[in-house]
């Protein structure tokens, strides 16, 4: 599942600057503290110009949880993951600040899948979900092609992450 994640992210990217406005796109990987750590990949793609020139793009995103615990009869395991995508506004535009920090925000919709499995027979529970993803955070450019990611999302809670902006 992770490599299919990851090709599809290295598809878009190549991709991405056939389809969206000339501006910064980019692929990043992440790591979201809650639980015992979700691990993400997400695309950002600048649609400025297809918006009347407003500073948004629309982020693409994996995630996956993994988590084991032992119970007197034995261990269980429980895992998600997750695909979505979201609309981003750029408010270091608007704000006129130091142009390497760029604070945002996002609202989008995601899907999880679900699952549950231990040794109790017939214990193998999958459930699929979805909602309203939220997202808000500070990017810094470390420089013009890597930048570092710092947001709370509700999947994955607090976020750290690293880019590359092409």
């Amino acid at each position: 599942m992770i490599k299919t994640a990851v090709a599809l992210l290295l598809i878009a990217s190549f991709a991405a600057p056939a389809v969206a406005a000339e501006g910064k796109n980019s692929v990043g990987i992440n790591y979201g503290f809650d639980g015992d750590g979700v691990f993400g990949i997400q695309g950002d793609f600048d649609i400025s110009s297809s918006v009347k020139n407003a500073p948004v793009s629309a982020q693409v995103f994996w995630k996956s949880y993994t988590d084991s615990f032992d119970r007197p009869l034995g261990t269980y395991q429980y895992s998600y993951y997750g695909f979505g995508i979201a609309g981003i506004y750029n408010f270091g535009s608007v704000l006129k600040q130091n142009p390497k920090i760029k604070p945002y925000a996002g609202l989008g919709l995601y899907t999880l899948n679900n699952k549950l499995s231990g040794p109790s027979a017939p214990l193998n529970v999958s459930s699929d979900s979805g909602g309203l993803y939220a997202v808000a955070g500070i990017r810094y450019a470390m420089s013009p092609q890597y930048s570092i990611d710092v947001n709370y999302n509700n999947i994955g809670g607090a976020t750290i992450g690293v880019n590359l902006d092409f």
